[in-house]
């Protein structure tokens, strides 16, 4: 058999009913283009292999005569999203780069819209849509995911790895995600390739339903290390357009919300709490390298 045209990349970390859940939506795709789904499994539980298995039959008598080729591939040698995407990426067999999440909703025309938009862009994002899977009374924590177009930090672009189509040669080109960072991946992702002259498109009718976390507490500790990512990008990479990182270390983001609230506040200062530690940190991480390897000569 040909390879196919498009390979659906999906980390997983945990076999479980919202999984279920995305491969229904996976199998009701309209795409007519020949392509495989490329799951990447980021647990070495037993356990969790087995529920797999019997995920990706259901999977596969859904889709029918469409159900396209699937990949299993094993991540599991270290815990990290970015890993799995990193490590299903390289096992798929197709040009064009379908990623998504295992704890989303794809919507049925997700994948033919991402992949009719490759035609003119190197990497394209989609919108996510946040209120079929909203917590009930979470509804306006949070600044819309996709506010009109792709997300910006400090008025740079990037796409979310939630609902992202790129061609495999502009992927490997950015060296795809950093692992070795607490989180914001996708920003950093993002800006490598726009450091390479590729221009991110976005796509309003390529729409993934998008879950978020339960409860105030997780929510301010993702912030909070969303924060921590920021500084480290910051810290090592600066801005994609090359500006000094000294100016950018502690700028504030300026994200617009409606209506103003006590959670919006101690969201906000989550993040910078976790800035200024991602800061400090970084400080100090050169000398700890130089301690280790002065250890290893001793």
């Amino acid at each position: 058999m040909t390879n196919p045209d498009v390979s659906v990349v999906i980390p997983v970390g945990r076999v479980d009913a919202e999984l279920d859940e995305q491969l229904v939506a996976l199998a009701h795709q309209d795409l007519t283009r020949t392509w495989e789904l490329v799951i990447s499994l980021n647990t070495p539980e037993p356990e969790q292999k087995v529920q797999l298995d019997e995920a990706i039959e259901r999977f596969v008598r859904l889709a029918g005569a469409t159900a396209p080729s699937v990949q299993i591939v094993d991540s599991s040698d270290h815990r990290s999203a970015s890993h799995a995407r990193n490590r299903g990426a390289g096992a798929a067999l197709a040009p064009l780069l379908l990623f998504c999440d295992g704890d989303d909703i794809a919507d049925k025309g997700w994948a033919s819209t991402l992949v009719e938009a490759l035609d003119g862009y190197g990497a394209v994002g989609g919108y996510l849509e946040e209120e079929l899977l909203a917590v009930r009374g979470q509804e306006n924590w949070r600044p819309p995911a996709t506010p009109g177009g792709n997300p910006s930090f400090l008025d740079h672009p990037y796409l979310v790895s939630a609902n992202m189509g790129i061609r495999a040669e502009v992927f490997a080109a950015a060296g795809g995600f950093d692992t070795g960072l607490t989180r914001g991946e996708d920003i950093a992702f993002s800006w490598a390739m726009i450091r390479n002259g590729v221009e991110l498109g976005y796509r309003d009718d390529a729409v993934m339903h998008y879950r978020h976390r339960r409860g105030l507490r997780p929510m301010l500790h993702q912030h909070y290390l969303y924060g921590r990512g920021m500084a480290e990008i910051l810290a090592r990479h600066g801005l994609p357009t090359g500006e000094e990182k000294s100016s950018t270390l502690l700028k504030a983001n300026g994200q617009r919300v409606e209506k103003q609230s006590l959670v919006h506040i101690l969201r906000r200062g989550s993040i910078a709490v976790g800035r200024v530690v991602g800061l400090v940190l970084e400080r100090v991480r050169p000398q700890q390298a130089q301690n280790e390897l002065m250890e290893q000569k001793n």
